[in-house]
C-alpha cells in the first residue's frame, strides 16, 4: 500500500497538478524494501522443516520452484498481457506505451532488458521487482537441491553477483542485479533464524527493534557504508522483526484476523493497482476532485477492492487450477 499511494501521488501530479512524473512521494519506494525481507523470512520459515535426506533434496527443490512459478507467473503474465492489450487500444492511457516484441518477450521470463523507454523495466513496470524475486527463488531451491545451508550459499551467490556488477557494470542485466536490494532477502532470512530460536521477546526488547526501525526508515538515507546498502534497507529489517515479534499481541484484536485478508490479496493489489491508481486519477479528475488528501484514501480504497476481486476471481482459480494440474500426489508444504 505505500507503493500503491506512492504511484497515486505521482499519478497526481501527471494527470491533475501537471508538475510531471518525478514529483511524487518517492518515500513510499519503502514498501519494496519491506516486501523483500518478508519474501526472505517467509522462504526461510516454510522450507525450514525440509527433510535432512539428501536423496530428496532435488525433488524438494523442484517441488518449491514449481509452487514458486505457479504462485506468481500465471497472474505476472495475465497483467502483462492485459497491460499489452491496453496500451495497443488506448495508448492515452499509459504513461509508457511502446511495445517491443523482444522487450516483451524478455519481461515474460523475468529477463532484465531495456524497455523501449529506456529504462531497465519490464512491459508490466512494477514487474521489476520479480526479477529479483525470480533471482532469488533460483538460487535459493538450488541452495535446497545441493542441500547447503541456504542462507550462507544465498549470500556468497549475491556478493558475488553484486560485486561482478560493479566490474562488468556494462551489461544491463548485470547491473540491474547489481543492486544492494539483493541482501534484503537475507535480511529476511536472517530474522526468519533468528525467529526459529527466540519466537518471542519481550515488549520492550519489541518497541526498543520498532523504534530503530521507524528510525531509519524516516531517516534522510544516511550516507550509505556498503556500496548503497542504506539505512532503508536495515530500517526494513528491523521493521519486519518487531512485527514478527509483536505478533501475539496484533492477533488479540478482532480487526487483526479481519484484515488478513490482506495478506492474501497482496500479489493482486501490487499487479493490479497499476491500471486501478491511473484511471482512478482520471475519473476523480472528471469528477472534480483535485485535493490528494481525498484522492489517495479513494484511490486506496479501490486498490483494495480491485486487489479483493482479482485475487478471488483470477488468481485464486488460477492456481487451484495449476495446483490441482501439477500436485497429482502429496507433497511437502513449501
Amino acid at each position: 500500500m505505500l507503493v500503491v499511494i506512492m504511484h497515486t501521488t505521482e499519478a497526481i501530479s501527471v494527470r491533475i497538478t501537471g508538475a510531471g512524473p518525478d514529483h511524487y512521494w518517492s518515500s513510499g519506494a519503502i514498501g519494496v524494501d519491506i516486501f523483500f525481507v518478508i519474501s526472505g523470512f517467509v522462504m526461510a520459515m516454510s522450507t525450514a522443516k525440509l527433510p535432512t535426506d539428501y536423496k530428496i533434496h532435488f525433488y524438494s527443490a523442484w517441488i518449491f520452484m514449481k509452487r514458486r512459478l505457479i504462485r506468481v507467473v500465471p497472474l505476472y503474465w495475465f497483467y502483462t498481457f492485459l497491460k499489452t492489450a491496453l496500451v495497443l487500444i488506448l495508448p492515452s492511457l499509459a504513461l509508457r506505451t511502446s511495445i517491443d516484441p523482444d522487450h516483451l518477450l524478455a519481461s515474460l521470463f523475468f529477463i532484465p532488458a531495456i524497455s523501449p523507454w529506456g529504462m531497465v523495466q519490464p512491459t508490466l513496470p512494477v514487474g521489476w521487482t520479480l526479477n529479483f524475486e525470480m533471482l532469488f527463488y533460483i538460487v535459493f531451491s538450488i541452495a535446497i537441491a545441493f542441500g547447503t545451508a541456504r542462507i550462507r550459499f544465498c549470500f556468497i551467490f549475491f556478493l558475488i553477483i553484486f560485486f561482478a556488477a560493479q566490474v562488468f557494470s556494462e551489461y544491463a542485466a548485470l547491473k540491474f542485479y547489481g543492486q544492494s536490494l539483493l541482501f534484503e532477502f537475507i535480511l529476511g532470512m536472517s530474522i526468519a533464524h533468528l525467529y526459529i530460536k527466540y519466537p518471542y521477546a519481550p515488549p520492550k526488547i519489541g518497541l526498543i527493534v520498532g523504534i530503530i526501525g521507524v528510525i531509519l526508515i524516516l531517516s534522510i538515507n544516511w550516507k550509505d557504508l556498503l556500496y548503497g546498502f542504506s539505512t532503508w534497507e536495515v530500517g526494513a529489517g528491523f521493521t519486519v522483526l518487531v512485527v514478527v515479534w509483536i505478533e501475539p499481541w496484533i492477533v488479540r484484536f478482532r480487526l487483526a484476523s479481519k484484515m488478513s485478508f490482506l495478506g492474501d490479496c497482496s500479489y493482486s493489489i501490487y499487479l493490479s493497482h497499476t491500471f486501478i491508481v491511473p484511471f482512478g486519477v482520471l475519473v476523480l479528475k472528471n469528477l472534480g476532485f483535485q485535493e490528494s488528501i481525498i484522492i489517495i484514501p479513494l484511490i486506496s480504497l479501490a486498490v483494495i477492492a480491485g486487489g479483493f476481486l482479482s485475487y478471488k476471481f483470477i488468481e485464486l482459480p488460477m492456481i487451484t487450477i495449476l495446483n490441482k494440474a501439477f500436485f497429482k500426489r502429496p507433497v511437502y508444504s513449501l
